[in-house]
């Protein structure tokens, strides 16, 4: 199955290397980006792995291991699109948006 990030979780993976890199340095940085994306890389063979959404039934949400990071996400179409990374202190929104 294809994963596709969509342009809000891009623009969320590069702010979390920036802010990751200018605390904690680079080489900080990428081992945080790669274990992230190692994660959305499982719902390749285990779609669902993710809980379902309480605000939306068709996005699951998929917490990242050791990390303060959720990946919502949708199986649409025959691949899994990556909504967002999303730090757990923010305030959870209503519903993701798509």
């Amino acid at each position: 199955m294809e994963i596709v990030w969509l342009p809000k979780a891009q623009r969320n993976l590069s702010q979390i290397y920036a802010f990751v890199a200018k605390e904690a340095g680079g080489d900080r940085a990428r081992r945080v980006i790669e274990r992230i994306i190692e994660a959305a890389e499982r719902l390749r063979s285990f779609p669902y792995l993710g809980k379902q959404s309480e605000s939306d039934p068709d996005i699951r949400e998929l917490q990242i291991s050791a990390l303060p990071f959720v990946l919502p996400y949708r199986v649409a179409r025959g691949r899994i699109e990556i909504l967002r990374v999303f730090h757990e202190a923010q305030e959870r929104p209503d519903h993701w948006e798509r």
